[in-house]
């Protein structure tokens, strides 16, 4: 089943309103899909988010930094571009998580990856290489250009 972005943001909660709160996605990606997937759920989310990162009508890196702001992914920012890091805070996954030694932003990474393989038109990595999960503020990306 595929829907596009305008058809998934319709709202026809006249109660409800559009949000939901972050505890419903959370529990969707670390207690649901985890339970059944263990860490392949890491990969799932990656590809999941390259892709809609991909299908997006996003054509700038500014377009990028304004969907994650409007969608509430998390507030981007460029810290870097040689290497080209992107910062995100307020992260939508992990933000105010304890530290689990781990990085969490599987998601976020590959939705970056999907977005800026549509803006330079050739395949791009995203690596986290801070989170809170890590014990960070904020959670960073580096990307690669493969």
């Amino acid at each position: 089943m595929k829907f596009s972005i305008d058809e998934l943001a319709k709202n026809n909660r006249s109660s409800l309103g559009n949000d939901v709160n972050i505890t419903v996605f959370r529990l969707i990606r670390f207690m649901d899909l985890e339970r059944y997937l263990g860490k392949a759920a890491n990969n799932i989310f990656y590809e999941c988010g390259k892709t809609l990162g991909r299908d997006l009508n996003i054509n700038s890196i500014d377009e990028l930094v304004k969907f994650c702001k409007v969608y509430k992914i998390g507030r981007a920012e460029i810290v870097s571009e040689d290497p080209l890091r992107i910062r995100i805070y307020e992260c939508i996954t992990c933000s105010g998580l304890p530290n689990v030694g781990e990085p969490l932003c599987y998601f976020e990474g590959g939705f970056i990856a999907g977005c800026l393989e549509k803006i330079l038109n050739k395949r791009v990595r995203a690596k986290e290489t801070h989170c809170a999960g890590l014990g960070n503020e904020f959670c960073e990306f580096e990307i690669k250009i493969l």
